[in-house]
């Protein structure tokens, strides 16, 4: 593996190397995908680049937001500064550091909160073709209003979803919206003729995070297995 830093983002690439396909995963904590990474990136065929230490509330909440749970910090709305970031900064850099002379199919995989900016980036621009998003915070006000009124352009790619079948039955009341946002939004790509994906699998929020990573990576690269 090998560790580029890039401002306050460490960019964790497999030894393996495929220039024509690049996995991004925006993952919160930093060390917790280095045993997995290498076989992963051999056993479906990519290059993966797992990217921490970002200020995670906030670069991939995409407007303003008071805080969730209750009393939490407001969310700021930085997602649109961080998506320059990547297209400007992190891709090039990267991308260059492992030798692509031409540009790769890109996938993004996102968790939570980065699951969810892996879809409002995706409804805007085609710098990822296909994305994942595994328990996407979906439930972020505004955003199913925000998604009904996206003009869905075609995708050469495809996305896939996955959600805890606990999660819906979180104690937080924001948190319960989840289920019902996230089969909105698959029912919509699917309607719109998107290639999509929807696994729902045991647990809560945090339960599982590798074989659901797995799950992710089956779906974009089935034809690898």
């Amino acid at each position: 593996m090998e560790l580029i830093n890039i401002d306050k983002l460490q960019c964790l690439c497999s030894d393996n190397k495929c220039n024509s396909k690049i996995a991004y995963i925006l993952y919160p904590i930093e060390g917790y995908l280095d045993k997995w990474i290498d076989q992963a990136a051999e056993d479906y065929g990519t290059t993966i680049v797992v990217i921490t230490g970002m200020d995670w509330e906030n670069v991939f909440s995409p407007w303003p937001a008071k805080g969730v749970p209750a009393g939490s910090p407001d969310f700021k709305g930085e997602s649109g500064e961080f998506l320059d970031k990547l297209q400007n900064d992190v891709i090039p850099k990267i991308e260059s550091k492992i030798g692509c002379h031409a540009t790769p199919e890109r996938s993004l995989i996102g968790i939570s909160m980065s699951g969810l900016f892996a879809l409002w980036q995706w409804l805007l621009c085609d710098t990822f073709t296909n994305i994942a998003s595994l328990s996407g915070s979906f439930w972020y006000d505004g955003f199913i209003d925000w998604f009904e009124k996206q003009q869905i352009s075609d995708k050469s790619g495809q996305a896939f979803f996955l959600l805890g079948t606990q999660e819906p039955k979180s104690g937080i009341k924001a948190f319960q919206s989840v289920g019902t946002a996230t089969e909105a939004i698959v029912s919509r790509l699917k309607n719109d003729g998107i290639k999509v994906k929807f696994m729902s699998v045991p647990g809560n929020h945090y339960s599982n995070p590798v074989p659901r990573l797995e799950a992710a990576f089956s779906a974009l690269y089935s034809d690898q297995r």
